[in-house]
């Protein structure tokens, strides 16, 4: 990957060049820091001042694609203007966002047998999404982690035609296979726009990899220090990201 603002002067011309950029940011990891607990995490007025300022600027569309629910997202933001899609860009999408019942049961089915089989190992705790399920192992020793993944597998092995394991950051995330991962909501929401837009998409986590394939021609960069990604260009944290939509938004009025 290359740093992204070494790589500034051509990276400026290509958005100059732009009569439309479409731009898609991840939030945990990339808009606001990650915490130990999701509810902490909360961007800060830089970011939603600069996000306002290219939600109102004709030349951008803006997208947030979070593994959080849409009204969540939405609330820790609070930014009008910005398309929010929730549960990886399934949940705010165009063909709208209902769970078919044999997904529901497995889900339901599923969270009943690892509630009983993870409730004894410290440090695993399970966030019930309604649609989909998150299992937290950040504060797990090592081997109570690989105990908890051993037990999500073999519950979701019977369920496996309905239900599918993401692995993201510190998390192993329990998706009804009908949700799709962020690259199909990136080539979706491209789709729907009536031109041809230069795309930029940010994050941080093995989920936004897809969003990456997705976008070979586009702007693609991941947050964080030293990670293999298939993103072109690499910004060191979420304080870079503030200084990046800065940039955006005064230099390309």
């Amino acid at each position: 990957m290359l740093p992204l603002f070494e790589h500034w002067p051509s990276i400026a011309r290509q958005l100059r060049a732009a009569p439309t950029i479409a731009l898609f940011l991840d939030f945990d990891g990339t808009l606001a820091q990650l915490q130990p607990r999701p509810e902490d995490v909360w961007p800060d007025g830089f970011v939603r001042q600069n996000l306002a300022l290219l939600a109102r600027n004709r030349r951008f569309r803006v997208w947030v694609i979070s593994g959080r629910r849409q009204a969540d997202v939405r609330t820790r933001l609070g930014v009008p203007g910005i398309r929010y899609l929730g549960l990886h860009g399934w949940e705010g999408g165009l063909n709208g966002s209902h769970l078919s019942a044999a997904a529901q049961r497995s889900l339901t089915s599923v969270l009943d047998c690892l509630n009983r089989r993870l409730a004894r190992i410290p440090g695993i705790w399970i966030e019930n999404k309604e649609c989909a399920l998150t299992v937290h192992h950040r504060d797990a020793t090592n081997a109570g982690a690989a105990q908890a993944h051993s037990a999500i597998q073999s519950v979701i092995a019977p369920v496996s035609t309905e239900l599918r394991i993401q692995e993201g950051a510190c998390v192993w995330e329990i998706l009804p296979r009908e949700i799709q991962d962020k690259g199909a909501a990136v080539r979706r929401e491209l789709d729907s726009l009536p031109t041809r837009a230069l795309s930029i998409y940010i994050g941080d986590d093995q989920v936004d990899e897809p969003a990456f394939n997705a976008l070979p021609h586009g702007l693609t960069v991941h947050v964080g220090r030293n990670s293999q990604s298939q993103a072109r260009y690499r910004l060191a944290g979420v304080p870079l990201v503030r200084v990046f939509l800065h940039r955006l938004q005064s230099e390309f009025p």
